[in-house]
């Protein structure tokens, strides 16, 4: 393989780790490249959200006190939640690389876009709002 690219600036130690041992392993296109810098980034906002979530950060809870003072509102804020969502999107940009295998150099299939799927011709499924157009006469 070639040298490995110079990692993008801002990133901690494990995006860099992640830029770095993907390099060692494949060549990757300019969109590929794009994708990478953006799976190293979340993979660092995983590991700030995770101190969070062990205590060693002040973001995880904080205490409100009432006008008068009396009153203390407890606020939690959502670095759980937010860490499921940054895991859900580490795991779509990393396998949006189409990384080959180890074991076997093959590539992962390619799916394509995800959108609406194509009526199936003229003896294909009829779907429920079909048959609802058809039954008004639309």
């Amino acid at each position: 393989m070639t040298t490995t690219p110079r990692a993008p600036a801002g990133l901690a130690a494990r995006g860099r780790r992640l830029w770095k041992e993907i390099h060692e392993k494949v060549t990757l296109d300019p969109a590929q490249l794009v994708i990478l810098e953006e799976a190293c980034r979340t993979a660092d906002r995983l590991d700030r959200l995770d101190a969070i979530l062990r205590g060693e950060g002040s973001e995880w809870l904080s205490l409100r006190l009432g006008a008068d003072g009396a009153d203390v509102t407890v606020v939690l804020s959502g670095p759980l939640a937010e860490a499921r969502q940054q895991q859900t999107v580490l795991k779509q940009l990393l396998v949006t690389l189409r990384l080959p295998d180890e074991a076997t150099g093959a590539k992962p299939q390619h799916r394509g876009s995800r959108g609406a799927y194509a009526p199936k011709g003229s003896g294909g499924n009829v779907t429920a709002i079909d048959r609802a157009r058809s039954s008004r006469g639309a």
